[in-house]
């Protein structure tokens, strides 16, 4: 850990390949008594940064428990690209993975400041953040050399399913945000006729793949994985596991937290939402990295 006043110990990064529960993941987390993060605050107005100071609001006796954390008006943990935009001079969202040569010594000293403003100004002692796609784990590390990565995962078809049911995916190559389509990629898109949940399935493989792919050659200290379906099955388990893992301490009002909040399964609609057809063809085009994973 680092010393001194950059000192910033383990920050937790949830990550994964969207639609694949990494938010509810991260809703039950971040509300550990022990973390700070972005708000939905911070991601609106940004600068100046005591936006943080809101967060507090969790942490008055009588008054956590009574707050309606979906409500837009409450400070709530958020997936912050903006913000992470801010903290990397927009290198964050571009349209490939970010390498360790990405992590200038200015980016660098801004991310850390960044972060190190959110703990002073909610008073914890440790950070936690969450983004999807692109694994961008050795640009992180980079910044963070003692980051805790934990890997959210969730069965292809479930993950394909959820894409063509939300609004902002486009349903065509449009719909493929990381770079140059693949030579191998594009081959098996059009050899399906360029159907849409053939591309919703080659993104969840390729986005996947690459994000395991990297964790495995971190120290295994540093990186957890956690399945969608275990997280649906039992959350108090799931999230002691990841608590553990974190190194957090053991908190009654933290359980109690992830005891209250409802969790619904929707882990098999893709089996009534997809077509005999579509399953056919995605399961088809997913089926070896469905196996890795053991779906």
């Amino acid at each position: 850990m680092s010393q001194g006043n950059d000192a910033i110990d383990r920050p937790i990064i949830v990550l994964g390949t969207g639609r694949s529960g990494t938010s509810l993941f991260f809703d039950l987390l971040a509300f550990h008594p022990q973390l700070a993060w972005f708000s939905n605050y911070d991601e609106r107005f940004g600068w100046p940064p005591f936006w943080g100071l809101l967060n507090r609001v969790h942490d008055l006796p009588g008054i956590s428990n009574r707050l309606n954390h979906t409500s837009r008006y409450i400070p709530r943990p958020v997936e912050s690209y903006r913000m992470l935009d801010r903290c990397t001079f927009g290198l964050f969202t571009e349209n490939r993975d970010l390498t360790r040569s990405d992590a200038t010594d200015r980016v660098r000293k801004r991310f850390r400041k960044q972060v190190r403003w959110q703990m002073q100004l909610q008073g914890k002692r440790r950070f936690i953040t969450k983004y999807t796609g692109v694994p961008r784990t050795d640009f992180v590390r980079e910044i963070f050399p003692d980051a805790r990565f934990i890997h959210v995962y969730r069965d292809g078809r479930s993950v394909a399913n959820s894409f063509l049911n939300v609004d902002w995916w486009p349903q065509d190559e449009t719909g493929w945000w990381y770079g140059e389509m693949p030579a191998e990629v594009r081959e098996r898109y059009e050899a399906s006729g360029r159907s849409p949940v053939v591309l919703a399935g080659l993104v969840w493989s390729t986005l996947v793949t690459a994000i395991d792919q990297e964790l495995k050659a971190m120290p295994e200290n540093q990186t957890l994985s956690i399945r969608y379906d275990e997280l649906i099955r039992d959350p108090v388990a799931t999230l002691q596991r990841a608590t553990d893992f974190c190194g957090l301490n053991r908190s009654d009002d933290f359980e109690n937290h992830v005891r209250s909040i409802r969790v619904n399964d929707r882990d098999n609609k893709w089996k009534h939402d997809l077509t005999p057809e579509q399953q056919r063809l995605l399961e088809g085009t997913i089926e070896e990295t469905l196996r890795c994973f053991n779906y």
